[in-house]
């Protein structure tokens, strides 16, 4: 018997620090709320719990939570380098929390195995399981055998001399954990053998920087899809990249920002505050005037298959809210050309096209 049409929608990082959580999702709620699957990415906990991190502690606090669920989101991702902001208190007490909320997490864990588990969703007689992974954590954040944190694919980062003339610029060559790779493409042929779909969520990249995708994320999203996931959503950067369509399979090498706002419970903190004059020193800005543009990753998944992979253009306001863009505003056409752009700087084999207020990715 055909089964019915199943709606994924993806979307970037999430960061929320204002008086009214919920309002952040106010332009775009109803959109996420209609998809039968939302995943997130979170760039916080969701704890009052913990000591922040001598690194940086994004702003936790459980009362966000209820904002989550207003915006519809249905599995978030907590693998990221903001895992154990708060130490490893703080994520299981958010863990926890999320549980209790009926709001699974996924990438986290008391302990290594457990980051490891997959969440699986039903909807309408289709299994569509999620796995997500932390490559650029400070370290200690990864989970051990007996300690919580994140699942990892670490990464060494070699820098090749060019040019024997002395200050030119390196070859920055990095690849992945011959061990980590190995587990996570074991964790990934598991559940594609118990679900429909494999949605594969990674936080990597190099962030606030425009186009550039580093090669070890090629080498992990290739691995990912040939282990057997469907679609890989990728976060951290802070600013749109590329996005892939590999052996059939689409990769979003990142889907930006999306409700991600640096507030007072983050900056209030004198490490954050530091730690943002030296990238803001480093990069130029904290918010890169190219990551405005940003997008929801739209997926049709029909008798157990990806039958169309698209994105939902989005420009976010100077109150760092995402709104949605039709195809009659010109800010829908310029986030079309930039993601196309950035594409194209990347050689990356992908087409696009117009299909009513949506933007169609095909081989």
């Amino acid at each position: 018997m055909e089964k019915q049409s199943v709606t994924l929608l993806g979307i970037g990082d999430i960061l929320i620090d204002r008086e009214k959580p919920e309002t952040i999702f106010q332009y775009v709620a109803d959109m996420l709320r209609s998809a039968d699957i939302t995943f997130a990415n979170a760039e916080q906990g969701f704890s009052s719990q913990g000591c922040p991190s001598p690194i940086h502690a994004s702003y936790s606090d459980p009362r966000n939570i209820p904002a989550l669920l207003y915006a519809g989101i249905d599995v978030l991702s907590l693998a990221n380098n903001h895992t154990l902001d708060w130490g490893t208190e703080g994520l299981l007490d958010t863990i926890a929390r999320l549980k209790k909320a009926g709001l699974p997490c996924v990438g986290v864990g008391k302990n290594l195995a457990e980051a490891r588990q997959p969440v699986i969703l039903e909807r309408k007689g289709t299994k569509v399981g999620f796995l997500a992974y932390g490559c650029i954590g400070p370290d200690g954040y990864e989970a051990e055998e007996d300690k919580p944190g994140y699942a990892p694919v670490r990464v060494w980062t070699i820098y090749e001399k060019i040019d024997y003339q002395p200050a030119t610029p390196p070859r920055i060559i990095s690849f992945p954990y011959k061990e980590d790779l190995a587990a996570m493409v074991e964790d990934i042929k598991q559940l594609k053998s118990q679900v429909d779909i494999a949605v594969i969520s990674f936080h990597w990249g190099q962030h606030l920087l425009p186009r550039v995708i580093p090669m070890y994320c090629f080498d992990i999203g290739h691995a990912a899809v040939d282990a057997g996931a469907d679609l890989i959503l990728g976060g951290h950067t802070h600013i749109l990249k590329g996005i892939e369509v590999y052996k059939g399979k689409v990769i979003f090498y990142s889907l930006n920002n999306f409700a991600c706002e640096l507030g007072p419970g983050t900056l209030g903190l004198e490490i954050n505050s530091r730690n943002a004059k030296k990238l803001t020193a480093l990069y130029g800005s904290m918010h890169h005037p190219e990551a405005k543009a940003t997008l929801i990753a739209r997926v049709i998944i029909k008798n157990g298959e990806i039958k169309q992979v698209s994105y939902i253009p989005c420009f976010i306001n100077e109150r760092e809210e995402p709104e949605i863009v039709t195809r009659r505003n010109p800010r829908a056409q310029e986030v079309f050309n930039y993601v196309e752009d950035i594409s194209r700087s990347e050689k990356l084999p992908v087409h696009f096209c117009w299909d009513g207020d949506e933007v169609c990715i095909l081989p």
